[in-house]
């Protein structure tokens, strides 16, 4: 065979097998990514799971994941992986061969730095013939969510007015009763009113009886944070730790209010992922799906202001709703938000103000 015809086979082949992986390379290439829970704490591991199976008989010398990711999440273990990282998002990258009818699975531990809502949105998947001359190229939605809750500040260093009104409030509130709530018949206590003694009782059982009364919790409390940290600042927050170590002081103020059965609610100037353009407002109300609601809430917050403080207050002063005791967070305190928080007062609610400050930021 002569050089020339030779030198021909050889392109023809080189075209056939470069045509046969961009037509081919990609057909029946599944791509799977998940994580091992949907939500975690900042400081946590999750692993993320990927699975890429090839269900065709053609081989893929070389195949090529690359992905987007926040750079809050940093890979524990970065074997065959090459990530490049920037500011906000890093570019995860993994290449690898993969035979026909084959199946990979791969588990990577991520360590979750910082509070906040992860999507991995798509990956791009590129493969090619072995020479590396022709390539296909497809982009895949895969859609996964992860949710890194804050963690609460401790109670200790959360600032005096909450640390005395928690006190004042439980008290308060477990040693009124209400006589709308009647929780049932006992015997007679030295001490018990004349008033509370159930007659009908007392005359089948021949011992005095007297009604067992509930106790109220008639007032609610509605959390705020105010994502501004002076009163001209616009758009996205200039001081970012200062409003995370405020989200996690809202969110110790809510848990200690849950926990002792008071209805608590949560609201913030900033928009949530899922709702851009408009500010947060978690309603009152009691229970382990209210702790969810308000911890997806926090975790979904951008820190980006969509309405100045003192309009946000005036907004919640005209809620249609039962009128409830405020803990405003707030790094500063201005003419406008002081009227505004008078206003409240007005209206017979319980307003106090705990002052962000940068100097007692924990880690």
């Amino acid at each position: 065979m002569s050089v020339s015809l030779l030198v021909i086979a050889a392109l023809a082949a080189l075209y056939l097998q470069g045509r046969l992986f961009r037509k081919g390379g990609l057909a029946r290439l599944s791509y799977e990514r998940k994580f091992d829970r949907s939500f975690c704490t900042e400081g946590d591991q999750v692993e993320m799971h990927e699975r890429i199976a090839n269900d065709k008989a053609l081989p893929l010398p070389w195949l090529r994941l690359e992905a987007l990711l926040s750079s809050e999440l940093h890979f524990v273990n970065q074997d065959n992986l090459s990530v490049a990282s920037g500011q906000r998002l890093q570019n995860h990258r993994s290449l690898f061969s993969l035979r026909g009818h084959t199946e990979i699975v791969r588990k990577h531990r991520v360590h979750c730095v910082r509070r906040g809502c992860y999507d991995l949105k798509t990956v791009t998947m590129s493969c090619g013939d072995l020479f590396g001359i022709s390539q296909a190229v497809r982009t895949q939605q895969v859609d996964v969510r992860l949710l890194v809750y804050p963690r609460p500040a401790p109670l200790a260093e959360l600032p005096l007015p909450w640390r005395g009104w928690h006190g004042e409030y439980t008290v308060r509130r477990w040693t009124v009763e209400d006589p709308f709530v009647f929780q049932g018949i006992r015997e007679y206590r030295r001490g018990d009113p004349l008033r509370s003694i159930h007659w009908k009782a007392t005359s089948r059982t021949g011992e005095l009886h007297v009604r067992e009364q509930g106790y109220t919790a008639d007032r609610r409390i509605m959390v705020l944070l105010n994502v501004a940290v002076k009163e001209d600042m616009w758009g996205e927050v200039t001081d970012e730790p200062l409003i995370e170590w405020g989200i996690r002081c809202a969110l110790t103020v809510v848990e200690r209010g849950l926990a002792e059965g008071m209805p608590v609610g949560f609201g913030c100037n900033a928009a949530s992922v899922d709702e851009p353009g408009r500010s947060t407002r978690i309603p009152p109300a009691s229970g382990n799906l209210q702790h969810k609601d308000i911890l997806d809430a926090l975790a979904k917050l951008e820190l980006t202001q969509q309405v100045n403080f003192p309009e946000f207050l005036r907004l919640e002063s005209e809620q249609k709703e039962d009128p409830s005791d405020y803990v405003i967070i707030s790094a500063f305190q201005s003419v406008r938000l002081k009227e505004q928080v008078e206003a409240l007062r007005s209206r017979g609610c319980r307003v106090d103000v705990l002052p962000l400050e940068r100097e007692v930021i924990r880690q």
